[in-house]
């Protein structure tokens, strides 16, 4: 008895179609399995006429399924082909991936497996044991007899092909809000931005306010005012040609308000033009990102204005960064903090206090004839004084550092109040620099 099955796939998954067929070969006994995949075709041989060679004998039309995404156009086209006017004796199957519930549309008035050890089984089962594709006569009965060596097989076989399956489904899981843009041209190098399309995921098209694909026009429209990273995609399309290195396009600020950095991930290039383009939208992670942001200045903006809200941002830090959630622990936690802690909340004070002034040092703001030259004159005593007594609470700090914290809680509370005398009298300075603009 011959047995002849074509197993249809899509050419990413050509792996899996190899190991499927050398899987079943090794379960045939007297019974031939003559098992057609594409890749056996003969180079230079016609893609149609072998497919409507090979399908038409068939007498199982096998698809193999592990991924919803899967491009069905060749698949489809195969399973046309299958169909004549006798499908009496013939069968189409399919196995589908774990994580998926249906096979493709055009597959589902069919019989399908999961890609499970319990279904694969149950397939190799009604394939060489019971008949269900031959009639009722088995193909190998030894498959289905415990304590044979081909039972044992079978059982490897079913691990092997569940373990195929899982990696491609591992493999294929996105976590990322990913689209794609396929671009189309007036002519020339022109973009058409009507005809040109942007599908995805159904996160990447959220992100963007789309349930379904759209134009670049319409999308363009839609975004507004932060679609400036579509606009700046636009631009760089001809260095993407080139092979540059992807632009850094600008932040997208979704509804929700969240920030998403897009980053092209892949670009497909034909005729000199770019064809197909992958974007990923990744959150920004503003918390993490924020000690390292800063904010650029404007070039025209005076370096005394400069100096004051570098200043500000070191004063803001040390009170909500450092200061506030240190007193907050040390103040109000129950049961209040031990000795230990209460010494490693000093340390970290006292060393972020030092990171601090390196950073400034690092940014042009750390030289003392600097510092006391934003100031006028008339606030020079004022700021003397706040310089001493911040030293003298220096010293309390680095003593508390040594005496397991036990005079923590009102270095703390004096600290805060001498950040707050900072603020006061750099505000001054501010106001006055302000009023210099007009």
């Amino acid at each position: 008895m011959s047995l002849k099955i074509f197993v249809s796939h899509s050419s990413k998954y050509r792996d899996l179609a190899v190991k499927l067929k050398l899987s079943l070969q090794a379960l045939e006994a007297e019974a031939h399995l003559d098992i057609r995949i594409s890749e056996d075709m003969a180079g230079a041989k016609n893609w149609r006429q072998w497919i409507e060679e090979n399908v038409r004998s068939s007498d199982i039309f096998l698809l193999l399924y592990p991924h919803a995404g899967m491009d069905m156009g060749w698949c489809n086209y195969e399973l046309g082909r299958f169909y004549n006017e006798d499908t009496d004796g013939r069968y189409i199957v399919c196995i589908r991936n774990t994580d998926i519930k249906l096979p493709p549309p055009a597959f589902q008035p069919y019989q399908s497996y999961e890609a499970s050890l319990s279904d694969l089984n149950k397939f190799l089962n009604e394939l060489f044991v019971k008949g269900t594709f031959t009639g009722g006569k088995a193909l190998n009965k030894e498959v289905g007899t415990v304590g044979t060596d081909l039972y044992a097989r079978a059982r490897e076989v079913c691990e092997v092909l569940a373990a195929q399956f899982a990696e491609v489904r591992i493999k294929e899981r996105f976590y990322e809000n990913r689209v794609v843009i396929t671009l189309r041209y007036d002519g020339g190098e022109r973009l058409n931005e009507a005809d040109s399309t942007i599908h995805g995921n159904t996160e990447g098209l959220g992100l963007l306010g789309q349930v379904t694909e759209a134009s670049w026009a319409t999308l363009k429209a839609a975004l507004g005012p932060s679609g400036e990273w579509l606009t700046e995609l636009q631009a760089a399309l001809p260095a993407i040609v080139t092979g540059a290195l992807p632009p850094a396009l600008p932040p997208y600020r979704a509804k929700s308000g969240d920030i998403y950095l897009p980053i092209v991930v892949r670009a497909e290039i034909g005729d000199g033009l770019p064809r197909q383009l992958s974007v990923i939208f990744v959150s920004a992670g503003l918390e993490l990102l924020r000690p390292m942001l800063g904010w650029a200045f404007p070039r025209s903006m005076p370096q005394g204005l400069i100096y004051l809200v570098l200043l500000f941002r070191s004063m803001f830090k040390a009170r909500w960064d450092i200061l506030e959630p240190s007193y907050q622990e040390v103040h109000f936690k129950s049961p209040a903090p031990d000795a230990a802690r209460r010494k490693e909340i000093a340390q970290a004070v006292l060393q972020q206090y030092e990171e601090m002034q390196r950073a400034s040092e690092s940014e042009g703001a750390g030289g003392i004839g600097q510092f006391f030259a934003a100031f006028r004159k008339d606030l020079h005593p004022e700021v003397e004084a706040s310089i001493e007594e911040w030293m003298g609470l220096m010293k309390r700090l680095r003593v508390a550092t040594g005496n397991e914290g036990d005079d923590l809680d009102p270095v703390l509370k004096d600290l805060i109040a001498n950040n707050t005398r900072w603020l006061s009298v750099t505000q001054a300075q501010f106001s006055d620099e302000i009023a210099h603009l007009r």
